[in-house]
């Protein structure tokens, strides 16, 4: 999780003003490794309270920090997560990052009730599989979501992700803004603005809705109301798969990706380069539209060879298409193409009838 913990911190540095002291909340510490990163790689963080239910994570976070000298910041304690983030609810934290074992949908509340207005929840989630499609039930049970089983699995995780999350915040009439997100290695990762007020609940929720994907012909559409869905293709008239709800709306905050892209030098990482790789793709993705194709996927439902993808990319882009790369996967590329023409251009650069 070293390349999460590296885009934790590279987040706080650049998310939050420089003047504004920080309170964190790490209730699933562990080791107290993120808790200790915090408070030594963060200028403006104030204090870290980090807590585990087990006694034996609390004295080995406590040891963490007695070795990194930051008693003066991270406040070790023995809690459970739900009662820490329930106990005080008048004392609010800028920033609370969820790491659970598996799904962080059970956290959400307690979370958000103790989130400051305009600070940041964080959540990790590496329950992969129902998030992914694998394992429907679970999703629906976990997140409230129908999954889709499909290409863009990993966008689809952390669409869910963020619709469960918007839903959770609308009961406490509390609203949500994406800051950021990815989803690298086994894990979807997102960082949600909380916003005080019922409007904001409310456009929170406008940002929630469905998407319908061929599997035949890999053509999708996305709407805000079950009513206009279609069960079949309007490409080629093949039975869709619908999902939702998803969070519709932007994944990233670009005046907070691009402080990131500038501060990325500044971090203490042995994966540096992986992490502008991971930038620079997001700031080319930030405007494209959602659910990603990979070039696998549509060559087979095209029955041609995959096209290098830089060329592909070019082709889209001559034809006058938005065409980008995707961190998400490494053939995937986003584009508002239709898939017909998508279709002819791999067929084009590939010298298929």
């Amino acid at each position: 999780m070293s390349l999460n913990r590296d885009l934790a911190i590279l987040f706080t540095i650049s998310h939050f003003l420089k003047d504004r002291r920080l309170q964190l909340c790490d209730p699933m510490a562990g080791s107290g490794v993120r808790a200790v990163r915090y408070a030594l790689e963060t200028p403006n963080v104030a204090s870290v309270v980090a807590a585990d239910r087990q006694p034996d994570a609390v004295e080995l976070a406590r040891e963490t920090v007695r070795l990194n000298k930051v008693e003066d910041k991270v406040f070790v304690i023995q809690s459970e997560a739900y009662t820490l983030l329930a106990k005080n609810p008048r004392e609010r934290f800028d920033l609370i990052d969820l790491d659970p074992f598996g799904s962080p949908s059970p956290f959400f509340e307690c979370a958000l009730r103790a989130t400051e207005a305009g600070g940041v929840l964080a959540a990790t989630a590496t329950d992969m599989g129902p998030l992914s499609g694998a394992r429907p039930g679970a999703c629906k049970r976990k997140y409230g979501v129908v999954p889709i089983r499909a290409e863009f699995e990993k966008e689809v995780a952390l669409r869910a992700m963020a619709s469960a999350l918007t839903t959770t915040a609308a009961k406490l009439e509390l609203g949500i803004n994406l800051a950021f997100s990815h989803a690298t290695d086994h894990y979807a990762r997102l960082y949600a603005t909380v916003i005080k007020g019922r409007k904001a609940a409310n456009e929170s929720l406008r940002n929630l809705g469905f998407v319908t994907h061929c599997p035949n012909c890999l053509n999708r559409t996305t709407t805000p109301f079950l009513s206009s869905i279609r069960e079949k293709c309007d490409n080629c008239a093949s039975q869709t798969l619908v999902g939702g709800p998803f969070w519709l709306g932007p994944l990233w905050d670009r005046p907070t990706v691009s402080r990131m892209i500038q501060h990325t030098p500044l971090l203490l990482s042995t994966r540096l380069s992986e992490i502008q790789k991971i930038l620079n793709c997001i700031e080319n993705e930030l405007d494209a539209p959602p659910f990603y194709y990979t070039t696998d996927a549509a060559a087979a439902a095209f029955r041609t060879k995959p096209p290098p993808i830089s060329t592909l990319l070019a082709s889209l882009r001559e034809n006058g298409y938005q065409a980008s790369r995707t961190h998400l996967n490494p053939t995937g590329f986003r584009t508002d193409a239709p898939t017909a023409r998508i279709a002819s251009l791999f067929r084009t650069l590939t010298d298929e009838p």
